[in-house]
């Protein structure tokens, strides 16, 4: 079983390796497609910025100005949205998905996954020693719930990933996950899904939790409180998003 939580760390080290520039856009926000909600027809390039942030590139094409937006959507990734305004008052015309470059993206997505995983399996080759510790059924019940976790990254090259777990105080656990990554004119998005038992030991601030897949492998999470609301499993914070739905 892939390891998804983990995974959500590397995809995050990776995504930071590769941009360069370390400001983040207003479009690398959770579910920033709502922000064409504020737009119209016939508002000024500025006016747009004001909204959306600096675009990823733009260009002059016959009397046209295209500006390329990487706009991210619930469980689907960044897709790159182009903005047609008109060249010589920069008034805002039309903005459209752009198809063909989302589609283009996939093989570049498929040699970043492929790295990811070769990854993935070596730390959980090394993480398959699961630790020896009476289970803390009291911790266990108070951990018990649904937490989410969005990682983004912007610049050049923008990236993020959602992902949501379920601990469920009969001990089994539920995660999903879903990761887009654009660059400078291209986005994908790939899922994952898992599910297993779990165990905790130490105490409410910090302690050790162990995962283990359908498939007998295990994962050791060191974890730390935050907040009353999140916590830090490993190097991810996720946020308290409920009771687990289990």
């Amino acid at each position: 079983m892939k390891t998804h939580i983990l995974k959500l760390g590397l995809i995050t080290l990776i995504f930071t390796a590769l941009t360069t520039n370390c400001s983040v856009s207003k479009t690398a926000s959770l579910n920033s497609i709502k922000l064409t909600s504020q737009l119209a027809p016939g508002m000024s390039y500025e006016q747009v910025l004001s909204i959306l942030g600096e675009p990823k590139n733009t260009q002059i094409k016959d009397d046209q100005l295209i500006a390329r937006w990487n706009l991210q959507e619930m469980w689907k990734g960044y897709i790159p949205y182009d903005f047609i305004f008109d060249a010589k008052d920069k008034t805002l015309i039309s903005w459209a998905e752009n198809t063909k470059a989302y589609q283009e993206s996939q093989q570049q997505l498929k040699t970043i996954s492929e790295e990811l995983e070769k990854q993935n399996q070596v730390i959980q080759s090394a993480g398959n020693n699961t630790p020896n510790f009476e289970n803390n059924t009291q911790l266990m019940s108070a951990f018990a719930g649904a937490y989410y976790s969005f990682s983004a990254v912007g610049g050049g090259q923008t990236g993020g990933t959602e992902t949501k777990i379920m601990l469920c105080r009969n001990g089994t656990y539920r995660n999903q996950s879903e990761t887009g990554y654009s660059g400078e004119g291209w986005g994908s998005a790939s899922q994952g899904a898992g599910q297993g038992t779990w165990k905790i030991t130490g105490d409410w601030n910090s302690g050790t939790l162990v995962t283990t897949g359908q498939d007998g492998q295990s994962t050791t999470y060191n974890y730390k409180r935050c907040a009353s609301d999140c916590v830090y499993f490993g190097n991810t914070k996720f946020a308290y998003a409920g009771e687990p739905d289990c």
